[in-house]
């Protein structure tokens, strides 16, 4: 039975007036999440774009519904690409166009941080040492890890690609800030900067969801053939376990 630790609040998100308990949970913790405003960011050469270069918004939207108690549940996000957003260049010769549906069911933990394969409330990316420096030091209310599939216009494209979503603080800055991550100063983000902290807005959040293949490609950032990531601005909280920080959606 994992020992499981949540925030309970006492006050808003943006009050930050939160307390910790810890319990063993012997029952399901049920998550249910939607998310829209959907960003592609960047592509082929760069998949993170921190300077909001190539970053285009996209028809689309996300539906999450799992059990963090049992490693349990879905994932499914669907988009439709326009003339304005372009193409999903997935890989160096690789353009997704028209409907793209992703979806993750088959979740599991690489590392014991990950808890099975989803996890509540944890620091992660930047010197956190929970996951690599490709994003600066972010809360997670929620992440999962695991493989997912990838569908163009109904047809099954890619099977079994690694996969990976979470819902955190915001990092990544709006249309009227070009998209960028970055500090209130202006700072970009980059995985080489000594200090990884203070580019996160606590009052606002934003779902992640990226794949990737895992096979080589060192023309790529990251280094491997295929790359997807995916941003949703706007999240909304349906269902969360009694006592944990969330807005519920009426």
């Amino acid at each position: 039975m994992k020992r499981l630790w949540y925030l309970a609040a006492a006050g808003a998100v943006a009050a930050g007036i939160f307390f910790l308990a810890g319990f063993d949970e012997p029952s399901g913790r049920d998550w249910t999440l939607m998310a829209q405003n959907a960003l592609i960011i960047g592509g082929y050469g760069d998949n993170f774009a921190y300077s909001g270069e190539n970053v285009r918004p996209v028809i689309g939207t996300a539906v999450l519904r799992v059990d963090s108690a049992f490693d349990a549940g879905e994932l499914v996000a669907t988009l439709r690409t326009t003339p304005e957003s372009g193409p999903i260049r997935m890989g160096k010769d690789v353009y997704l166009t028209g409907e793209v549906q992703i979806v993750m069911r088959d979740f599991a933990e690489d590392a014991p941080f990950m808890e099975g394969g989803i996890t509540e409330f944890l620091g992660i990316h930047g010197d956190t040492g929970q996951g690599p420096p490709v994003m600066p030091r972010q809360f997670a209310f929620l992440a999962g890890w695991g493989t997912l599939d990838i569908y163009a216009n109904g047809k099954l494209l890619y099977e079994g690609l690694d996969g990976h979503f979470m819902s955190t603080e915001q990092a990544r800055r709006g249309p009227e800030a070009g998209y960028k991550v970055a500090r209130d100063d202006g700072t970009v983000y980059s995985p080489m900067m000594p200090d990884k902290t203070r580019f996160t807005d606590p009052t606002n959040g934003e779902l992640h969801i990226v794949a990737h293949s895992a096979d080589a490609d060192p023309d790529n950032f990251p280094p491997n053939s295929l790359w997807l990531h995916l941003n949703f601005a706007d999240v909304f909280v349906q269902q969360a376990p009694v006592g944990t920080v969330s807005t519920i959606a009426p």
